[in-house]
């Protein structure tokens, strides 16, 4: 098992033989054509910076599944109808959990309250009409990425009795997106060994962000906290630790 850190918020994971993408928006220094075949890609929600815009290209080159809110997948099945078959979109909502080739995937809620700035921005930048709203959060095999979200306690609910080894947590802190005090308050709610951080570079070197992951780094060590920080460099790889259990 092992996960890669692809730059924004975009992970791909090897778990059980599986590849799995989320949230792939992928950018230079990451050719993505040189990736691993993706055997299913998990989208948090349709915000253009986190890849449902790349979706025909990734099924033209692996001929993956893709999974994500059903409003997401109703509005991709429409959108590329005729590049991606219907049979090829899973439906998954907050609480619910789907099977994917003997590897159970939770959906984990999230809360992603975008402002009049927010939703200007995706305006201007998107170019699609992609559903932003819901956001889940994906929970498997001990790792979990919760997609864009601030704090909220029902994440800790929803992960209740779930060993967590692994958190990959935004720490923007703008955009409707956690601070690094957010994101720490979130790791210890859910008992996460390890914190990834995730959305807090600019977006097309215009939309920048208000913490970076050094600042993550720096309140860690100041409050001692419990979770270990790994802050990845684009294309780093890490496994879980040797102390992680499944489920």
């Amino acid at each position: 098992m092992s996960l890669t850190y692809l730059g924004h918020s975009a992970v791909s994971f090897e778990i059980r033989g599986l590849t799995i993408y989320v949230d792939p928006y992928l950018r230079d220094p990451i050719d993505w054509t040189k990736l691993p075949k993706g055997d299913l890609v998990l989208l948090s929600h349709g915000h253009f910076d986190h890849g449902v815009l790349m979706s025909p290209k990734l099924y033209d080159a692996w001929g993956c599944k893709f999974a994500g809110p059903k409003v997401l997948m109703q509005w991709m099945s429409r959108k590329y109808r005729r590049v991606i078959p219907q049979d090829q979109f899973i439906a998954i909502d907050q609480g619910e959990t789907i099977v994917f080739k003997e590897l159970p995937i939770q959906a984990i809620p999230a809360y992603h309250p975008m402002n009049r700035l927010g939703k200007t921005i995706m305006a201007v930048f998107a170019r699609s009409s992609a559903p932003g709203k819901p956001v889940i959060g994906f929970y498997m095999d001990g790792y979990y990425h919760s997609g864009d979200t601030i704090y909220t306690p029902t994440i800790a609910s929803a992960l209740k009795g779930l060993n967590v080894h692994t958190a990959c947590l935004p720490i923007g802190g703008k955009y409707a997106v956690a601070s690094p005090a957010e994101a720490l308050h979130i790791a210890e709610d859910i008992g996460a060994m390890r914190v990834v951080p995730l959305h807090w570079q600019p977006l097309l070197q215009q939309v920048p962000f208000r913490y970076q992951s050094s600042d993550l780094v720096k309140l860690a060590k100041t409050q001692k906290t419990h979770p270990e920080i790994c802050a990845l460099a684009i294309g780093e790889v890490l496994v879980p630790p040797e102390s992680a259990t499944i489920g």
